[in-house]
């Protein structure tokens, strides 16, 4: 069986935009575990936008709350580029609603399984 049919990732890229530091270090160790490569973790808005402005990714997870701010801006251009993402939030369903760029977008939650996560950004 080979890498590929086990569900292994080599090389494909993630974006983790995250402000909370342990949290962002455990999502960047649990996708380096799986064989990607972490993009960030980036934890503001510009820092996030920084990143995409050197190197597309293949998939992201964001955190909706950064700070003072939301992470929209970023969710929005890997739409228009096409980059799936999942969200790793405690944002409620009703606050998520109201951004039409994370409505109906999968929030997987905190605390996060990262088992469960690096699953579901093997199938984007």
């Amino acid at each position: 069986m080979t890498k590929a049919e086990k569900g292994e990732v080599v090389g494909k890229i993630v974006l983790v935009v995250e402000d909370e530091f342990f949290i962002a270090i455990e999502l960047e160790s649990a996708l380096t575990k799986a064989g990607f490569k972490v993009l960030g973790p980036a934890s503001s808005v510009n820092q996030a936008l920084g990143l995409l402005r050197k190197q597309r990714p293949d998939a992201a997870v964001l955190d909706v709350t950064l700070g003072s701010e939301k992470v929209t801006p970023v969710a929005q251009l890997l739409k228009s580029w096409g980059v799936p993402f999942i969200l790793a939030s405690a944002s409620d369903p009703a606050e998520l609603a109201r951004y039409t760029v994370l409505a109906g977008v999968l929030n997987l939650g905190k605390p996060t399984d990262m088992k469960h996560l690096v699953e579901v950004v093997r199938s984007l």
